[in-house]
């Protein structure tokens, strides 16, 4: 009976050592390997597995250095399983995402460095990739913005352009799916000529922000590093023409059918816009005396 005992005990504690998830440290640094391979945490985690688990109570920090000329790209699978806790990528701009759960939808960052950050107080599941590569080398077009705006698909390929326009520049951006726009990641938007300039944000940020972007200079670079394959749209205008524009929303009716759209901007300039191939009608406005506008808007192939 004493030697059952034994061998239970010994059962349990090695049942627990199993079950235990990885621990992590602060102030961890990652170069580009001479090798160009990519780096993963756990070592011996790999992106078609599932998360392995994380230790309860971890605090975890990364920064990882970008050589000019290259971007990195950070895939991370993982999860937290309580409301206080996170996960935090912070790029060289100061631009911060947080978010308690991925799955694996990249991000891309520009040089000379990004920050991840993991803060988690129950257990939780975490696995990352590193990978770093070279910018587009050509140019797939050059353009001047005047009178006339400029519409882009600009996660279907690789794409680098610069913009020049003599009042400035103004993004908008049309994800394919409104709800599901992580693609926009891979867009990056500098100002200058090209990405040695001043880097700005990604167009994932820029749209979540919900207003258009304007350009402080009269010459802007945007690159999307990976073909996302996807129909998101970038509308690239001469900020003259809309920088008193405060609001913006964005119109996106199903094809043949009514919806509502309204802004209210106050004693501010608002707008609703579309792109896109099709017709828009409108069918009626309804204009509140405390500056609440209200549209029904048709959308025909």
């Amino acid at each position: 009976m004493v030697q059952f005992l034994a061998l239970f005990a010994v059962f349990f504690f090695a049942t627990a050592v199993s079950e235990a998830g990885n621990v992590c440290t602060t102030a961890n640094v990652l170069n580009r390997p001479v090798n160009g391979q990519a780096i993963y945490w756990p070592a011996t985690w790999r992106t078609n597995e599932t998360a392995p688990g994380l230790e309860a109570g971890q605090t975890c920090s990364w920064t990882v250095t970008i050589p000019s000329g290259y971007y990195a790209k950070l895939v991370i699978s993982g999860k937290i399983n309580d409301n206080s806790s996170y996960f935090e990528t912070v790029d060289t701009a100061g631009n911060i995402i947080k978010s308690t759960h991925e799955n694996k939808e990249p991000y891309y960052f520009p040089p000379t460095k990004f920050n991840f950050i993991v803060s988690n107080e129950a257990a939780a599941t975490l696995g990352f990739r590193i990978t770093w590569a070279k910018f587009p080398s050509t140019l797939t077009y050059s353009a001047g913005i005047g009178a006339t705006p400029e519409l882009v698909n600009i996660t279907e390929g690789v794409f680098a352009a610069d913009y020049s326009a003599i009042t400035g520049l103004s993004l908008l951006a049309f994800p394919a799916d409104p709800k599901n726009y992580h693609t926009l990641r891979s867009t990056l938007v500098f100002e200058g000529k090209n990405y040695d300039g001043k880097y700005i944000s990604n167009l994932y940020l820029l749209y979540k922000s919900r207003k258009q972007w304007i350009s402080s200079g009269d010459i802007i670079y945007v690159v999307n590093l990976e073909a996302r394959h996807r129909q998101d749209q970038l509308l690239v205008q001469e900020s003259g023409y809309t920088k008193d524009i405060t609001q913006y929303v964005e119109m996106n009716c199903a094809m043949n059918s009514t919806c509502n759209v309204s802004v209210d901007g106050g004693d501010k300039k608002t707008a609703f816009i579309s792109v896109g191939r099709k017709t828009d009608v409108l069918n009626y406005v309804s204009i509140n005396v405390v500056g609440y506008r209200y549209f029904e808007i048709t959308e025909l192939l």
